[in-house]
């Protein structure tokens, strides 16, 4: 069985911190609110350490299941039925990652009250960031699963690494199984889009500074599709690509060969739409622009429309999942 570490040992140090700090200050209605929520974290975590390891071999009666089964069993359902088949362990996993972010954003909340905390505030984001980067590679993963035109043994690529971090999502983090996609992510976070010509050019160059050698072989391969270029630009400028047809357009019409931020942000365009209730900081961010290329994305794939029918990241791990290696797990008894 697989025990989960419920805290790491700098997120430990930052809760006892704080927690020192408000019974300094006799803060004990704040002091004891913290209390409640980590022990139901610790609670949670020893509810999900009950169940068998998804990695293992279980048997009951003449039903049997193994990773092999399981994987092939993900593999073989449609979208809207995955979740019955999903282990309970993976479901309270998720639920863990969920309730672990918003414990994260009750101490940020704290430390912006109390002057002395201030400087551990990007720690904390940094804590937030990296499990709301766990949730969005489950959801990479599970999208190239339900693909029925992505072929076979790159799903079941995708089906062993989603075991796994359902199995260590807490222990190891995404950075163990995915580090080209977290590698990414933390680069976008650093990106405030100048817009100018729409060509991204500069927007590319910083990504790439930070970005795993996987990255570059993604792009400079022979055969990079234009949907996965259009899918680069939606990743980099923040827009759909609709809009940036749309502001192509206008910009020819009208002779320009570059537009303003502050006309994006007028025309409250991509995130300057979705993220105008978020600090320019907040982690969920770059989930809230994630979750809206992949709807994007999903709607163009059913009505075939122009436009990438897959979000930049999935693109990238198809391609990195189709590279020979051995992407299975050992089961584990």
């Amino acid at each position: 069985m697989s025990e989960i570490v419920v805290f790491k040992a700098e997120e430990q140090k930052i809760m006892e911190t704080l927690k020192s700090m408000l019974r300094t200050q006799g803060r004990l209605d704040e002091l004891v609110s913290v209390e409640k929520n980590e022990a139901a974290l610790v609670d949670l975590s020893a509810a999900i350490s009950l169940y068998p390891s998804i990695l293992g071999h279980q048997s009951l009666g003449r039903a049997s299941r193994s990773i092999e089964t399981l994987v092939n069993t993900l593999c073989l359902q449609d979208l809207m039925d995955l979740v019955f088949h999903i282990p309970t362990k993976a479901i309270l996993g998720q639920s863990y990652s969920l309730a672990k972010i918003n414990f994260f954003y009750m101490l940020l909340y704290l430390t912006q009250e109390i002057a002395a905390m201030r400087p551990i505030e990007e720690e904390i984001r940094e804590i937030i960031s990296i499990n709301i980067f766990g949730i969005m590679a489950e959801d990479v993963f599970i999208s190239i699963i339900s693909d029925k035109t992505i072929p076979m043994h790159i799903r079941n690529n995708a089906g062993y690494l989603l075991a796994s971090i359902w199995e260590h999502r807490i222990d190891y983090g995404v950075d163990e199984f995915a580090p080209a996609l977290t590698n990414i992510w933390h680069a976008r976070e650093k990106i405030d889009p100048n817009f100018g010509t729409m060509m991204g050019i500069s927007e590319l160059f910083m990504l790439s500074q930070e970005s795993d050698p996987i990255w570059f072989e993604f792009l400079q391969r022979d055969d990079l599709k234009q949907d996965e270029i259009d899918a680069l630009q939606e990743f980099l400028m923040g827009l759909s690509f609709e809009e940036m047809i749309q502001l192509s357009d206008e910009m020819k019409k009208s002779g320009r060969f570059s537009i303003d931020k502050n006309e994006i942000r007028e025309k409250e365009m991509g995130e300057e739409k979705i993220n105008r209730f978020f600090e320019t900081n907040d982690p969920r961010r770059l989930f809230k622009s994630f979750s809206l290329r992949k709807n994007n994305s999903i709607f163009r794939d059913r009505g075939n429309t122009p436009g990438p029918k897959k979000t930049l990241e999935e693109y990238l791990m198809c391609y990195l999942l189709a590279r020979p290696g051995d992407w299975t797990v050992k089961s584990k008894s």
